[in-house]
């Protein structure tokens, strides 16, 4: 059968930085016709140039706001101003560039849990998982009360194939939000990996109870039961994985279930 799928890998950047408000798009986009006026009238404006750029985060030109934050470090070195353009790389998809701006702000003490929870997000996406996992753990040491820093955590010690270590963080992830349907299946799979089958089959149907149309979780319920001998109940769940429009899962049903 196919692997097992974790869930909830797209990290929820905003959590810690709501920059993006696509609610806000008209009023976003008169602040950069706005600003760019002002800068046409005083075109060394540090200010200016910062806030055209937030505008132009908010509004999704990732590309000009980061344009724009480089025009005002030319202009004014400023540390605040790092932070945002580094937010606006990891939106555009430079990882690496996120990376190296989130590094420079060491000593910077504003925004402190969210640079460390920034530069982990960065690295787990460019597969720096030992990094990731470091730094999302400085993150929860300035706030302990963040289930998607153990989630993603969790995701960081998986891909090191460090299980039972994932388990628990998707377990700490879970203390704090009994909710996340994410978390539980997450940690299903974990107990997968160690063959603790049962207990993956609760995780799996108690993520199912909270989004019973994740066709990832009941695929990977499916292959827990096909573990325990269970092959009835593998077919249904492949069954309803293929009625809710993944055609993916036909050959595994063909393969097990006539």
């Amino acid at each position: 059968m196919l692997l097992l799928n974790l869930t909830g890998c797209s990290l929820p950047f905003e959590r810690k930085n709501s920059l993006t408000n696509k609610s806000n798009n008209n009023i976003n986009l008169e602040i950069v016709k706005n600003y760019s006026k002002a800068i046409s009238r005083e075109p060394n404006n540090f200010f200016f140039y910062f806030e055209r750029g937030r505008a132009k985060h908010e509004y999704g030109d990732f590309k000009g706001a980061i344009k724009d934050f480089n025009y005002s470090l030319k202009i004014k070195p400023d540390l605040k101003v790092i932070f945002y353009k580094a937010n606006s790389k990891y939106k555009y998809g430079d990882f690496k560039g996120a990376i190296k701006d989130y590094e420079k702000l060491n000593f910077f003490e504003e925004y402190k849990d969210q640079i460390f929870y920034n530069l982990a997000s960065a690295q787990l996406f460019d597969l720096d998982y030992k990094n990731a996992i470091k730094n999302y753990t400085k993150s929860i040491k300035y706030d302990d009360k963040d289930e998607y820093a153990y989630l993603y955590r969790g995701n960081g010690k998986f891909k090191l194939e460090d299980y039972e270590g994932s388990s628990k963080d998707y377990g700490m992830s879970l203390k704090i939000n009994d909710r996340s349907y994410i978390a539980f299946n997450n940690r299903g799979v974990s107990n997968f990996k160690i063959k603790n089958y049962k207990i993956a089959l609760e995780d799996f149907k108690k993520s199912l109870k909270i989004n019973p149309n994740n066709y990832s979780t009941l695929y990977n319920k499916a292959l827990t039961h096909y573990e325990l001998k269970e092959i009835k109940k593998a077919c249904n769940d492949l069954k309803k994985s293929i009625k809710l429009g993944k055609e993916v899962f036909k050959g595994e049903y063909l393969k097990i279930c006539t």
